[in-house]
């Protein structure tokens, strides 16, 4: 059984990821003139609430994984991020939710910036 939820995990989370490539690259051909990066906000936002829709209308099982791992997963990680956050406060553990926020936001935008950095400079050393 565990098996075929890998497969169809895996298979849901191509179909995920294809989605949020089209969807971003049509919105943004027509609006990022006027709004950088919309695309990926429409998709992270959209990603947040059907994964918030499905987390309480599907039963736990392999379809539930299917759907909020590999569909949504593959979509958008912020949908992940951001239902697990919603959990901790719903949870009433307001200093994790906190720290979540926190360390996801400002750890993700450093990670990103040395990863940059990283780039350039193996960049710069084989070039």
């Amino acid at each position: 059984m565990a098996n075929t939820t890998v497969v169809w995990v895996f298979l849901a989370g191509g179909l995920g990821a294809s989605l949020r490539y089209l969807i971003a690259a049509k919105v943004d051909t027509h609006f990022a003139a006027k709004f950088a990066g919309i695309g990926t906000l429409l998709v992270n936002l959209v990603g947040c609430l059907l994964i918030g829709f499905f987390a309480e209308v599907l039963a736990k099982g392999p379809l539930k994984t299917a759907v909020l791992t590999g569909l949504l997963g593959g979509f958008t990680t912020y949908s992940a991020f951001a239902l697990m956050t919603l959990q901790m406060w719903s949870d009433g553990r307001q200093g994790t939710f906190v720290a979540q926020l926190v360390v996801h936001l400002v750890g993700g935008l450093i990670c990103a910036g040395l990863g940059v950095w990283l780039g350039r400079l193996v960049a710069a050393s084989s070039g």
